[in-house]
């Protein structure tokens, strides 16, 4: 093996891990350890939440007396921000220290260095190790999470230590009351506004941005797309639950960092709002995942797109003013998503003149030109 397969085994199609483990049979053993562990509560000490983390092959370098080392290659169950849980083919003594070459969304190599924690023995040769980092990591650099992954680290939070500025938007009044009681105990200081406009107006005062997803306008998405227009860097998290496929993609693609199903208890809420305050970011981290777009979501936006462009072709044709007034403001919402400047600035216009003309006669050709170019998007989703 080369230096270079050593420290990425997963380069190497020559190499296996020390189990043998690998494709359907890897995946079959973590589910069943997945299962075993679904049965047990997680213990009330824990603070870092374990998260997947499946990598058939990852070197690790074992130190022993005299400073020798020797490099394994194993795979791996989990990852929290303290440590990782490997799987490994014979007993691995307590307080061993080693050093474990993490493999990042990027491909890069990571070396964490820490100590085992804890070996048990899972059955036939799999003995799972845990290891504790002597440094904390970040997840969301390993972990590859996006917006509707709800990316929790913590399984609590330091109310203390929660003292951010925070605007809340969301004209629903029991939102709001669960909020301020799941808020009290913190030291955060909180504003609640009810419309686009009024948040619009003094976001960029606040550290943090919490809007309630509205399901029937489905404007939240675009009220973040217009701070994110406007330079906020600061992270924004939608609570909600979207209520169509084609909507959780708009909402993953608008600059939203986490979607928070709601509703949910307080301490989901507190962990959620946590991940910003306790763990590192900077706005260039997260605006790499915010625009990672998947490829099955700009698959599906461009599917919607060109379904609006058959509707709105009807409507013209049936002179049918609000429906197409409706179709218009679907499109400037979806284009920007996909980056289709042209589009969004053809769509604001001609929204604005579809409620104030009389009818549709004299926008007919520009509306057509929409329609079209709608339409023809159904081959970029091909």
């Amino acid at each position: 093996m080369t230096q270079n397969s050593m420290l990425n085994p997963a380069s190497d199609p020559t190499v296996r891990n020390t189990l043998m483990l690998d494709g359907v049979l890897y995946q079959r053993i973590l589910s069943k350890l997945d299962e075993c562990g679904n049965k047990q509560r997680p213990s009330a000490d824990r603070v870092f939440r374990r998260l997947s983390y499946a990598h058939a092959k990852i070197a690790i370098d074992i130190e022993s007396e005299g400073h020798n080392q020797r490099t394994l290659v194993v795979a791996t169950r989990n990852l929290s921000q303290g440590g990782i849980s490997i799987l490994h083919s014979s007993f691995v003594y307590t307080g061993t220290q080693l050093t474990v070459n993490l493999i990042t969304n990027t491909g890069a190599i990571t070396p964490c260095h820490g100590s085992v924690t804890r070996c048990e023995h899972r059955g036939g040769r799999v003995h799972e190790v845990g290891i504790k980092f002597d440094e904390e990591i970040v997840l969301r650099e390993y972990l590859n999470p996006n917006p509707k992954s709800l990316l929790h680290s913590r399984e609590k939070v330091d109310i203390e230590g929660m003292d951010i500025k925070l605007l809340i938007v969301s004209p629903n009044s029991d939102f709001s009351s669960s909020m301020r009681q799941y808020l009290q105990p913190t030291k955060m200081v909180y504003k609640f506004v009810k419309s686009e406009a009024e948040a619009l107006e003094i976001f960029n005062a606040h550290d943090m941005v919490l809007c309630q997803l509205d399901t029937v306008t489905m404007q939240t998405p675009e009220t973040v797309r217009k701070m994110r227009e406007q330079g906020f860097t600061n992270p924004i998290i939608i609570a909600g639950r979207p209520t169509s496929e084609v909507d959780s993609h708009v909402i993953g693609a608008c600059g939203a960092d986490m979607i928070l199903p709601w509703p949910c208890d307080e301490q989901t809420m507190l962990c959620s709002i946590g991940e910003y305050i306790f763990n590192p970011w900077t706005a260039e981290s997260l605006e790499n995942i915010r625009s990672c777009i998947s490829p099955e979501t700009r698959r599906v936006l461009y599917v919607e797109l060109a379904k609006i462009g058959v509707t709105l072709d009807q409507q013209v044709r049936t002179q049918n003013q609000s429906g197409a007034h409706t179709s218009c403001s679907r499109i400037r919402m979806l284009a920007p998503l996909l980056n289709l400047v042209a589009l969004k600035s053809a769509t604001d216009d001609l929204t604005e003149r579809i409620s104030i003309e009389n009818s549709l006669e004299s926008l007919a050709p520009e509306l057509n030109q929409i329609s079209l170019a709608c339409k023809g998007m159904s081959q970029r989703a091909a």
